[in-house]
């Protein structure tokens, strides 16, 4: 009887009111369901139960209507293509008159390749840490994503790394740049240092030498005869002097090439910039 009440409610509010009722003599919408039971201990279940569908199914419907909404229970099946880029995770879903849309019961709304920053260590809630692993350690929708988003053979491996977007003759994933290096003499400035230097000569003006051993130089070549004035014959032209001959006033100029140290070690630089140290994330739906 109970049975027979209710479609006669649903019969009554269609023709009368334009709107259905379940559980409520007066709907207030089009479809107005309420509780058997609002209150109270009663241990019988209340609420609407919504079509569960794989993703395969979802990806397959012909013609949805916008505003459709399924559970979807299994992701196994199916990809992550056509009406069903969307799907990668179980949950709600709507249709959106393109593609099926999760049902957010949150602030955060996530798409398969997104990356985040966390201070958290491991894998979480569809967030996998990009250390480098083999993709096929993952779990088989973590690695269903990966796939739709061109990922083989292993996470990157943001370790050490700061992100930045690629340029046109870049692929995803492209690594370079260090987080050192060392100057070479070609990358110095082309100046010239300014060094100096302190080197004492000895000067004393005009002056002559003496000899460092006996009394006097022998000497040839004299004019006029032998020693002493005598006969030429007697010397041949050979004397003795105690001095040399005095040189005036003058100066001594001393070349020499002059290092200049610079007092360095040949360490590497440091190219990072002051930094916090956090974990890199991908999301490839839980």
């Amino acid at each position: 009887m109970k049975r027979l009440y209710t479609t006669a409610l649903l019969l009554i509010g269609s023709f009368v009111f334009s709107q259905v009722g379940i559980n409520s003599v007066e709907p207030k919408a089009t479809l107005d369901i309420g509780a058997k039971n609002a209150t109270g201990t009663v241990t019988d279940t209340d609420g609407i139960l919504i079509p569960h569908t794989d993703r395969l199914r979802a990806q397959n419907m012909a013609t949805v209507a916008t505003s459709t909404m399924i559970y979807v229970n299994d992701i196994s099946t199916g990809t992550n293509t056509g009406k069903a880029i969307h799907i990668d995770a179980t949950g709600f879903y709507y249709f959106d008159g393109n593609v099926w849309q999760k049902l957010a019961f949150n602030n955060n709304s996530y798409s398969l390749g997104d990356i985040q920053y966390s201070a958290r260590a491991a894998d979480h809630e569809g967030w996998y840490l990009l250390d480098g692993r083999s993709i096929a350690s993952l779990p088989a929708n973590a690695q269903s994503a990966a796939a739709s988003l061109g990922l083989a053979g292993n996470l990157f491996d943001a370790s050490d790394k700061t992100l930045k977007t690629k340029s046109t003759a870049e692929s995803i994933g492209t690594v370079g740049g260090a987080n050192s290096f060392t100057i070479s003499q070609s990358n110095l400035p082309n100046i010239s240092l300014a060094g100096s230097t302190s080197i004492t000569i000895n000067s004393a003006g005009s002056h002559a030498h003496g000899p460092d051993k006996g009394t006097g130089f022998l000497i040839t070549g004299l004019a006029g005869g032998g020693y002493g004035g005598g006969d030429a014959g007697s010397w041949g032209g050979t004397g003795v002097a105690s001095t040399t001959g005095a040189a005036g006033a003058h100066t001594h100029t001393l070349s020499q090439a002059i290092p200049v140290a610079l007092g360095g070690s040949n360490q590497p630089i440091d190219n990072r910039s002051a930094y916090l140290a956090l974990n890199t994330f991908i999301y490839l739906g839980e």
